[in-house]
């Protein structure tokens, strides 16, 4: 069975991180996790626990993209609202050109509802050309970036249930100097993926377009 690098990346590292706040305030998830100390075994029982927390964690992260999606901010706007597109207008004038002549895009054009299927489609074809190298690293990272932004708001609300009357400082301090700046990472390659994405199916493109 192949492993897939993403499962570890995006899932099991931020599941890491609710995982270990829960089990540093509740001593009856602690002995559960920490049974016989720090060693391999109890290593592989957290890095379990780890892994399957981490996809209710990415659950969240898909909530966060439902949020930036309602108030127009988010991945899909970057395809349908120029003001929030990462590329020049004159690039993204090429790139729909070269959907329109690779029949990938139809008569509707570029919109929210067909994006995500067109999307899929270059990555298809840039993936056959072997070209998704950068695009699958700027995803992973995004994906990472996600699920720790994810991660932090769980571990500020596990900070506010299960802490001390200190509990709220933790939570804000978790806020303020992890899952924001997070965020802003997040939001970076995301542009980069989009970005990426655009260059590559261009790039492809022209290629084709050469005589040999």
């Amino acid at each position: 069975m192949k492993f897939d690098p993403y499962e570890f990346i995006a899932v099991a590292i931020p599941g890491a991180l609710p995982t270990l706040t829960v089990s540093l305030l509740v001593p009856e998830v602690a002995a559960v996790i920490m049974a016989n100390g720090v060693d391999l075994g109890s290593f592989g029982i957290f890095l379990i626990v780890s892994f399957v927390v981490g996809h209710v964690v990415q659950l969240v992260g898909n909530v966060i993209e439902q949020i930036e999606a309602f108030v127009t901010f988010g991945a899909i706007d970057m395809a349908v609202r120029e003001e929030r597109r990462p590329v020049h207008s004159e690039q993204w004038h090429r790139f729909c050109n070269h959907l329109a002549e690779a029949s990938i895009s139809g008569p509707a054009g570029i919109t929210s509802k067909t994006w995500p299927g067109l999307r899929r489609e270059v990555y298809a074809r840039l993936s056959a050309d072997g070209r998704t190298e950068r695009i699958d690293m700027f995803n992973r990272t995004y994906g990472l970036c996600r699920g720790m932004v994810a991660g932090a708001a769980i571990s500020a609300g596990v900070l506010l249930f299960f802490g001390d009357e200190n509990g709220w400082k933790l939570s804000a301090m978790v806020v303020v100097f992890l899952a924001l700046p997070l965020y802003v990472r997040m939001r970076r390659f995301s542009r980069y993926y989009f970005t990426e994405t655009v260059s590559q199916f261009l790039s492809l493109g022209s290629d084709q377009s050469q005589p040999r």
